[in-house]
């Protein structure tokens, strides 16, 4: 007999070849080749759930049938009792088919509906599309002669490139596993929801928040419409072509005039960017507090002014030696006049508090029909605004007649230049940030025009008022919300196109005032609601504004007005969908990406706060953008596009576009999460395959297991073995975190917490100890019947944790239950609950009485190293607190059938807390510690010896295992088993 007794925490000094020598094991000999001969007499595990995930998008679309996915968000309409919980659909465009994006978006929004659907929740989930706009308008329009079609045409084409780009979308969304109402999906065209947000309007109105105004605003040549600040996107590297001109100064104030002589030509010196803005030029503004020099050329007897500290740049671009004759503060400039170098106007200084120094030459070039700052100022000032620009951006008769018919963009800037002539003293490019339409990207221009406006400074008060008691996830993000609306200036609502709702105004045509009031906008609703908004374009003037209700109002005739042609921007459109889809209820959640701060999320807080006076919803959960895997901006023209049809079903390719099916991409959505930004490719999507198979496995073995049972009541709790206790326990954590995870939106957090429970409790320890049990103990035995009670357990609370996320997969898994554990006529997981936690579960005692066990098992398993243990018995030797400890594993003396032995895995255990009288000499005998957990709360170290020596026993040839008394028979164990049953 040899033996070797280990420190805990110090490792064997000796090597592997002598280890070998120590440990001779029974590897060696007859037994070594396994024997198949009691094979039909093992408990084997038993299941039809396919291990493999080949073909797997072709079985999600049977388990959609077979679970009825179709269905089940009316089921639970009609049979869930929860509390109605409502998460309200940020309508994406119908402008196109899917991508990643909206694979994000839609699979997050699943995840969150599926989870408290199966808390008991009565879900409200209405799937919505914005079908208005510019995007789809153009879409539509493209490669058509716009000059040849009316707008009922415009309207019809529209609508039916929208209707197609919603039944792509849907059917993409469907196959993802998402449900919803997709019987009464909501569309911005929709005469209900044009009604619903006609009356947002008008509410709006009446009380002050909806206004008209001449005011400059972000115009898009490209897209022939005003746009409001969130529709643009800005252009680091933006090239304009920037000029300095000098404007010809011709009464100037006393203190000017002690410095210079008559003789002098005297000039102020600007600089722009937008040269095409030069004939729009109504002042030059100058700073108070500025310190201007006079710049004299002696050559030419030039006087320039200019800021300070661009005298040496103005040397530079005028290319001659310039000298200063004097100094000056902004207040000198006071009452200064110049000349237009175009029109010849005579034209004044103005003080501007948005001059500053350092920028430009100090004294800014003012078109108040081009510039907000200078727009203000003309208005506080009384100066009428004069704009030479028509909505195509070419300029008017009023430019002149050299100018008319340029366009801005196109030929204009270049034709302002030419004009200049002398005036103009240096052209150079320049590069800057410059705001660009975010759907057609190409730069936009600032352009004075009549437009519809909320306003937004009387309405931001109370919003971020109402935003204290939204809940936003990520919680860090808050603060760009609140920041986005307080920026925001205005809120620009009407556009110049034709696919849209209209604006329900009219114009008198003598005084151009404007007519909207309750009486003629009830019965616009009264139209829309029958014929749909195409009626303003179909209908004549007094269809839609009937004599006799102007005539009861006092309003003159029908003939006195003329309808206005602007439809409603798709912000104000989306931003009403609360009023059309939700009516008085307030949503629990509204998800979307981190651009909606300044879209979606604040268009709708507005016109709720505006209507309703309270956010349209109680939390705000955000996600990110998604990026290739190198971490670029997918675009088309790089090739580099994730079409998230091609992931679940495959491309053309196979091996470089494999088919991985929607649970794949559903998991990589988990996962991208909340995070700012998340990447999608064939190596990240290879991992995540592998991710879920490791966790199919070990899901598929404890399937396999209980399938074997056949008593469908459990095991009561206080009959459980220790170990089973143990992994309930564990259980529980995983079971409270789980629920934690998702009421916090944190996927990752929980497939992480999944996968090292499965990896680490699951797999690596409970499967392995149990096999024995399961396979070989007698099939009805209670140590069988109570490790398959706790499999069930561990199984049905993976399954349920998994299955927002997973639904197919654990569809599957359900399907597959054995039939005394599934809900009798019930065809899907969803419609059975969430799991239940027994507080008994949660038990502190069998925690603390496996910490010592589990240190010396992890100890016992650093001395064996690659030995098997199950070649070994081992004496544990201890003091009476530990044995004790020990002791409620293990009752016996020696056994090899304990719960303590269980978990060591080895052929038998010995307890004693009786000292060693004889330790052979090529023993050494240290003692390992581990803590004892004491009824105060303390631990207590404890010493103890493992004493390993080969097992004198045979391997038997059911088991497995060294316990048997002769190699030509099976162990004690083994034959009990066998003989069950023969004595009938």
């Amino acid at each position: 007999m040899r033996f070797i007794t280990i420190l805990q925490g110090i490792p064997p000094r000796i090597s592997l070849s002598q280890r070998r020598y120590i440990f001779n094991g029974k590897k060696s000999g007859s037994n070594s080749k396994k024997s198949k001969k009691y094979s039909s007499t093992l408990n084997l595990p038993q299941t039809s759930f396919a291990i493999s995930m080949r073909e797997s998008s072709i079985r999600e679309k049977d388990i959609q049938k077979i679970c009825g996915f179709k269905d089940l968000y009316h089921w639970q309409r009609e049979n869930n009792t929860g509390k109605e919980f409502i998460l309200h659909d940020g309508p994406p465009y119908a402008n196109g088919k899917t991508h990643v994006g909206h694979a994000i978006n839609k699979i997050l929004k699943d995840i969150v509906c599926r989870y408290h659907m199966l808390r008991g929740s009565c879900v409200h989930y209405v799937p919505g599309w914005d079908c208005h706009g510019l995007p789809i308008e153009l879409k539509a329009l493209k490669n058509k002669s716009q000059q040849n079609l009316s707008p009922l045409q415009i309207r019809d084409i529209a609508k039916q490139f929208a209707d197609g780009a919603v039944q792509t979308q849907m059917y993409s969304f469907k196959q993802w596993g998402v449900i919803g109402d997709w019987d009464n999906p909501y569309f911005t065209y929709n005469p209900q929801y044009e009604v619903e947000q006609l009356e947002v309007f008008l509410q709006m109105y009446e009380k002050g928040y909806i206004y008209q105004d001449l005011m400059p605003v972000f115009w898009s040549p490209s897209s022939r419409t005003a746009l409001a600040e969130s529709e643009l996107e800005y252009k680091a590297d933006h090239v304009s072509t920037s000029i300095y001109v000098k404007f010809p100064i011709t009464d100037t104030s006393s203190q000017i005039k002690n410095l210079i002589e008559n003789s002098h030509q005297f000039h102020a010196v600007i600089w722009t960017t937008t040269p095409w803005t030069i004939p729009a030029n109504q002042a030059v503004c100058y700073g108070e507090d500025i310190s201007y020099v006079l710049m004299e050329d002696e050559s030419s007897r030039d006087v320039f002014i200019c800021e300070e500290s661009f005298t040496e740049k103005l040397t530079n671009i005028v290319g001659k030696p310039l000298i200063c004759i004097g100094t000056i503060s902004g207040a000198a400039l006071q009452g200064v006049i110049y000349r237009h170098p175009l029109t010849n106007e005579s034209l004044p200084f103005l003080p501007g508090s948005h001059v500053t120094s350092n920028k430009g030459t100090g004294l800014v070039h003012t078109a108040p029909a081009h510039g907000h700052d200078d727009f203000h100022l003309a208005k506080s000032l009384g100066i009428q605004i004069k704009s030479a620009l028509d909505d195509n951006c070419c300029y008017t008769e009023e430019a002149g007649p050299l100018l008319q018919g340029k366009t801005v963009g196109k030929n204009a800037g270049e034709a302002v230049i030419d004009l200049l002539g002398a005036s103009l003293i240096h052209k150079e490019d320049f590069v800057h940030s410059y705001p660009y339409d975010w759907r057609t990207k190409k730069p936009v221009i600032i352009r004075a025009s009549r437009q519809w406006f909320i306003d937004t400074q009387a309405l931001k008060p109370r919003a971020l008022e109402c935003l204290n008691d939204v809940t936003v996830y990520p919680s860090n993000l808050k603060h760009l919300m609140e920041k986005q609306l307080d920026s925001r200036t205005y809120w620009c609502i009407s556009r110049q196109r034709v696919w849209g709702l209209p604006i329900p105004v009219f114009y008198h045509k003598h005084t151009l005032k404007p007519l909207i009031n309750r009486v003629i906008v009830e019965h616009i609703k009264e139209l829309v609601g029958k014929h749909g908004s195409d009626c303003w374009w179909s209908m004549s003037n007094k269809e839609l504004l009937p004599d006799e209700l102007l005539k009861q109002n006092g309003l003159g005739a029908s003939d006195d007005y003329t309808k206005g042609e602007d439809i409603l921007d798709i912000w104000f459109d989306s931003g009403a969908s609360w009023a059309a889809v939700l009516g008085d209820k307030q949503a629990d959640v509204y998800m979307e990406g981190t651009d909606q701060f300044r879209g979606w999320f604040q268009s709708s807080l507005l016109t709720s706060v505006a209507v309703k006076d309270r956010a349209p919803y109680k939390s705000l959960v955000v996600h990110g953008f998604t990026m290739d895997e190198d971490g670029k901006k997918m675009s088309k023209s790089i090739g580099n596009v994730v079409d998230p049809d091609v992931v679940i079903n495959g491309g053309k390719n196979k091996e470089k576009e494999p088919a991985y099916g929607a649970d794949v991409l559903r998991w990589w959505a988990a996962v991208a999460n909340l995070q700012t930004h998340s990447t999608i490719g064939k190596s990240k999507l290879d991992q995540m395959l592998g991710e879920i198979y490791e966790l199919r496995k070990s899901l598929r073995f404890l399937l396999g297991n209980i399938s074997t049972g056949s008593s469908p009541e459990p095991v009561d709790y206080n009959l459980l073995w220790p170990q089973d206790k143990y992994m309930l326990y564990q259980l529980y954590k995983l079971g409270t975190q789980v629920v934690k995870f998702y009421e916090n939106y944190e996927y990752v957090k929980l497939l992480h917490a999944v996968d090292i429970f499965c990896k680490e409790e699951v797999s690596k320890f409970y499967s392995v100890i149990v096999k024995d049990r399961c396979y070989c103990g007698e099939k009805e035995s209670l140590p069988r019947q109570a490790s398959l009670t706790t499999q069930y357990y561990i199984l049905d609370v993976l399954t349920r944790s998994l299955a927002p996320i997973l639904p197919h997969i654990t569809e599957d898994l359900y399907y597959h239950y054995p039939p005394s554990r599934r809900k009798k006529d019930v065809d899907s997981l969803f419609k059975t609950g969430w799991y239940s936690l027994p507080e008994e579960w949660n038990n502190l005692d069998i925690v603390h009485t496996f910490e010592p066990v589990m240190d010396i098992r992890d100890h016992l398993q650093d001395v064996i190293q690659s030995e098997p243990s199950i070649e070994f018995d081992v004496l544990i030797y201890t003091s009476s607190l530990l044995y004790n400890k020990l002791k409620e594993l293990q009752k016996d003396h020696t056994s090899s059938e304990s719960a303590l032995c269980e978990i060591f895995q080895t052929a038998s255990t010995t307890l004693t807390d009786e000292a060693l009288t004889v330790i052979p000499d090529d023993v050494q005998a240290v003692n390992g510690i581990c803590n004892v957990h004491m009824k105060d709360g303390f631990k207590h170290p404890e010493k103890y010896v493992i004493i390993l020596k080969d097992t004198d026993c045979f391997l038997c040839e059911r088991c497995r295992r060294f316990t048997a008394e002769s190699a030509d028979s099976p162990c004690h164990r083994c034959m009990d088993v066998l003989a069950t049953g023969w004595e009938n």
